[in-house]
C-alpha cells in the first residue's frame, strides 16, 4: 500500500521526507516540499495545520487566531483553553509528544 503526503500550503507539492523539509505542531510532523511552503506555514502554522490534538486533554479541535499556545522544545503547542495550557507549563514533559522526523 502506498500513501503519499501532500504539502499542507501546496496540495500540488509531494512532502519531502528530508529532515530539513518537516516540522511539528503538537507533535503532528508536517512535511514540505520546498522551504518556501515550509517558511510560510511557520509563519501561521494556524491557517495549515488543520485538526489538532490538544496535548493535555486528547480533544480534537481546530485552533482559532489567537488561540492559546506556548513554545516547547522548540515547536509550538496550540490548546483548546487557557487553562490547559497553564496545566501544560507546570509540566510540559509529560506531555510533549515525540516523534522522529
Amino acid at each position: 500500500m502506498q500513501q503519499s503526503l501532500w504539502d499542507p500550503v501546496d496540495p500540488q507539492l509531494l512532502g519531502s521526507l528530508e529532515p530539513g523539509l518537516q516540522t511539528t505542531v503538537n507533535g503532528e510532523i508536517y512535511r514540505f516540499g520546498s522551504r518556501g511552503t515550509l517558511r510560510q506555514f511557520r509563519r501561521d502554522p494556524v491557517r495549515w495545520c488543520g485538526l489538532l490534538r490538544d496535548p493535555v486533554t486528547a480533544a480534537r479541535f481546530r485552533p482559532r487566531p489567537g488561540a492559546p499556545h506556548c513554545e516547547w522544545n522548540g515547536a509550538p503547542y496550540f490548546f483548546t483553553s487557557d487553562s490547559t495550557m497553564r496545566v501544560f507549563l507546570t509540566s510540559p514533559w509529560t506531555y510533549e509528544v515525540i516523534r522522529n522526523l
